[in-house]
């Protein structure tokens, strides 16, 4: 991989670190950046030259790879028998120029033989026997494994016999795209001109459009082959592209690999735009849920209508008889709201607004403990909005005009009985005065029976009046319930309104972080490499 790429690949891993741990993304999306392969020539060799391209003879077992490479180095250098798996050890054959490092960790040394020549001309080629890839034998699959990465080209050695194995198949379309191919098909004095056919016909439906095959054999030398054109085409494509372009290939595809994850990754947290979308979703869902409970507690009302406010439907906060029924206390009258239906129905409420991430493909895990903590809060939010606007209603019973007359008719009840006596009083000195006098005669008992009734309807009238005004507690209550279940309800949505902005918050920082990470143009594969890559893969 380039440097832009392998510094791009380390910033979006500790950005996937981060982002594991705020549970946007999960563990296996921080493994799989880890499987992004980073491997390069540079670390296996200690050279000041250019350095190979490495070329691996891949294969099953008894294709014949290890004789394939004897033949072309004209010395017996990797190991041939008849036991199977024949390879039990990688054996690499490279100009000495190129003195191999002491290699990475991963790699079994013991398992490594290397042959040197001084041939100048197969100098920026270094050949590779690897092990048989059918093998049963766990270090045997491993060595392939460790080295596949290194490979900048594949020589893909079948027989008329094994060409149709599977497991050679699986590996062929897992890396197809990451390396330049050849197909040789060995032991060709066994084969027919049928199973060559069909070994195209096989390839081009794996995706090889119109693949190289090599026939040879290296048992009968004396049967007319494609021996000769096995180095000679790697040699062609050396002097047409050049080793550094053709390194390119490998570079290309775990560049390509980086771009799908981190194309991955931004599906999997989703963009602002989709964001946008679903925060309708989210508060259509939160809108429905709440309207239940809001049904559940007017239900729940209605009942407390019936039980605890019916008895006190007389008392008045400004009366004061003593023996109106009582009112229960505004805590009381929460409390009968409280049941364990409504606990279910703001769990309900957390469920399922985390089914609905969980739908649109939303990572639930940001929003888990935000989500807890509403569940928690929630019913004591509720309980202080109803309560508070109950004592509020019960503070002020009634509407303000009946307050006022309510007062007004009291204050009527004092002052017109007083007005009245005033005037009877007036005239009974006035009376009296002029029946001393002889002017006129002594007030009667008829008088004295119109003013007692004067008096009398004075104070009875505003008395009545002011009775039926009087403001009701039990129906100040009441409004107090419906407005708190209003307001609670509302508190809620609100509540879970600014926890969705809250979550989008941390989700742009996050989104805005990736966006920078992948937008470096450095780390996109060129078309002109990607013909490349089809080039050598399906000519």
């Amino acid at each position: 991989m380039s440097h832009d790429g392998e510094h791009a690949l380390e910033k979006l891993k500790t950005w996937a670190t981060k982002a594991q741990q705020a549970g946007w993304i999960n563990q296996e999306d921080v493994q799989s950046l880890n499987e992004i392969e980073q491997q390069h020539s540079e670390q296996l060799f200690e050279s000041d030259h250019q350095l190979p391209l490495i070329v691996a003879l891949f294969g099953g077992t008894g294709v014949g790879k290890s004789s394939l490479l004897n033949r072309l180095a004209n010395a017996s250098i990797a190991q041939v028998g008849v036991e199977r798996p024949t390879s039990h050890e990688v054996t690499l054959y490279l100009h000495q120029d190129y003195q191999v490092k002491p290699l990475p960790k991963p790699f079994p040394t013991e398992k490594i033989k290397i042959r040197y020549h001084q041939e100048h001309h197969r100098r920026l080629i270094a050949w590779l026997d690897m092990p048989d890839i059918d093998s049963t034998a766990t270090l045997n699959r491993e060595l392939v494994l460790t080295w596949l990465p290194y490979i900048d080209w594949l020589v893909y050695v079948v027989s008329p016999e094994r060409y149709q194995d599977d497991i050679g198949w699986h590996f062929l379309q897992q890396r197809g795209h990451r390396h330049a191919w050849l197909f040789v098909m060995n032991h060709w004095d066994e084969g027919t001109t049928e199973q060559f056919n069909d070994l195209r016909d096989r390839l081009q439906n794996s995706g090889f459009d119109n693949p190289t095959i090599l026939r040879t054999s290296c048992a009968d030398l004396q049967i007319e082959d494609d021996f000769p054109l096995l180095e000679s085409t790697i040699d062609h494509a050396l002097q047409e592209q050049g080793v550094e372009r053709l390194k390119q290939i490998s570079q290309q595809a775990r560049l390509h690999d980086l771009k799908k994850h981190a194309a991955q990754l931004h599906k999997k947290i989703g963009s602002k735009e989709t964001w946008t979308s679903h925060q309708k979703q989210w508060q259509k869902t939160a809108q429905e849920q709440l309207n239940k409970l809001e049904k559940l507690l007017e239900n729940q009302t209605n009942i407390i209508n019936q039980t605890l406010l019916l008895t006190s439907t007389g008392s008045s906060l400004l009366s004061n008889n003593k023996n109106s029924p009582s009112l229960p206390p505004a805590q009381t009258l929460t409390d009968a709201l409280h049941t364990a239906q409504s606990d279910r129905l703001l769990n309900d409420i957390t469920i399922e607004l985390k089914n609905n991430l969980r739908r649109l493909n939303i990572p639930d895990a940001p929003f888990q403990s935000p989500l807890n903590d509403f569940t928690t809060g929630a019913q004591q939010k509720l309980n202080e909005a109803i309560t508070s606007y109950i004592n509020a209603a019960l503070a002020k019973p009634g509407t303000q005009l009946q307050r006022m007359l309510y007062q007004f008719t009291g204050w009527l009840s004092v002052l017109l009985p007083l007005a009245a006596a005033s005037w009877a009083v007036y005239h009974v000195i006035i009376g009296f005065y002029s029946g001393t006098q002889g002017s006129h005669t002594f007030l009667g008992v008829d008088f004295a029976i119109h003013s007692g009734l004067l008096i009398g309807l004075t104070w009875l009238i505003p008395w009545f009046l002011q009775r039926q005004l009087r403001p009701s507690l039990a129906s100040a209550a009441r409004r107090g319930l419906h407005q708190g279940i209003r307001s609670g309800i509302a508190e809620l949505n609100n509540a879970l309104q600014i926890l969705w902005n809250h979550i989008n918050t941390q989700h742009q920082a996050v989104f805005d972080e990736l966006k920078q990470i992948t937008s470096n143009e450095k780390i996109i594969p060129s078309p002109t490499l990607d013909m490349t890559t089809n080039f050598f893969a399906k000519k």
